[in-house]
């Protein structure tokens, strides 16, 4: 068992929106999405790996196939692969996602 604590790994920047990977075993991959306001991931999709997204604090849009989805703490959020999927930081406060990626491949 590992264990953490978020506090001691949220660090934002200015210039990009960041990952911070937590735990990475087998199939399994998680992070922390970290994003400033008026920060982005653009649009995007995966082939190979199913996405869960839980707001741990702020809020923004995520955008699902070109539809854009207001999001807050607490909400989570299933991203199928080849699901079109990207994030905006609408609010003057920092976003903070946790990010569980579940690889397809065996």
């Amino acid at each position: 068992m590992q264990k953490i604590n978020i506090e001691d790994i949220l660090e934002f920047t200015k210039n990009k929106s960041a990952r911070k990977g937590i735990f990475k075993e087998g199939q399994l991959d998680t992070g922390l999405l970290l994003y400033a306001p008026g920060q982005t991931t653009p649009d995007h999709k995966h082939t190979d790996i199913d996405e869960v997204f839980y707001v741990i604090s702020g809020g923004g849009t995520i955008t699902i196939n070109n539809e854009p989805i207001s999001v807050k703490e607490k909400d989570i959020i299933y991203s199928p692969h080849d699901e079109l999927h990207g994030f905006h930081n609408t609010t003057s406060s920092n976003w903070v996602v946790l990010q569980i990626k579940i690889s397809l491949a065996n």
